[in-house]
């Protein structure tokens, strides 16, 4: 059995407006282990990340990028046939510099406990609006308030 998990301390989760990388609609979410802004150049990599791994035309999900204390991860979500969420996963080292890029993470990971409180927030607005007769507007719509979780 592993050591113990450390305490649990909130994380500040922002919004970072809404992306159209090929055609998608994606909700931004920024989430930083001190409450601090996301640097512009960080959110500026991400856009950059999510236009060559755009889920394509007419997709709707979101996307997590998320400084926390051993590296910045970025989570792509996107909505598929039969209320099922895929997704991507790419880490980079916190020190970031001019070398520091985004890459793929193909272990299984999926997200940490806080990158869960905008994936549940996300999933309950999906079957809200659109798994019971609303719009895509409806969903887009939906996001999770700013603050510490």
């Amino acid at each position: 059995m592993s050591a113990a998990p450390d305490r649990y301390r909130p994380r500040y989760v922002s919004r970072l407006g809404l992306g159209h990388p090929a055609g998608a609609a994606l909700k931004l979410y920024g989430i930083d282990v001190d409450g601090r802004a996301l640097p512009a150049d960080l959110v500026k990599e991400m856009h950059a990340v999510l236009a060559d791994h755009s889920p394509g035309e007419g997709r709707l999900g979101f996307a997590i990028l998320h400084r926390g204390e051993e590296a910045v991860w970025l989570l792509l979500h996107w909505w598929i046939e039969g209320g099922i969420l895929a997704e991507r996963l790419w880490r980079r080292p916190l020190d970031g510099g001019e070398t520091a890029r985004f890459t793929s993470v193909d272990r299984p990971l999926m997200a940490c406990v806080w990158e869960l409180v905008p994936i549940a927030f996300e999933r309950d607005a999906y079957v809200a609006t659109l798994m019971n007769g609303g719009t895509q507007g409806d969903y887009l719509a939906r996001t999770l308030a700013e603050g510490w979780y």
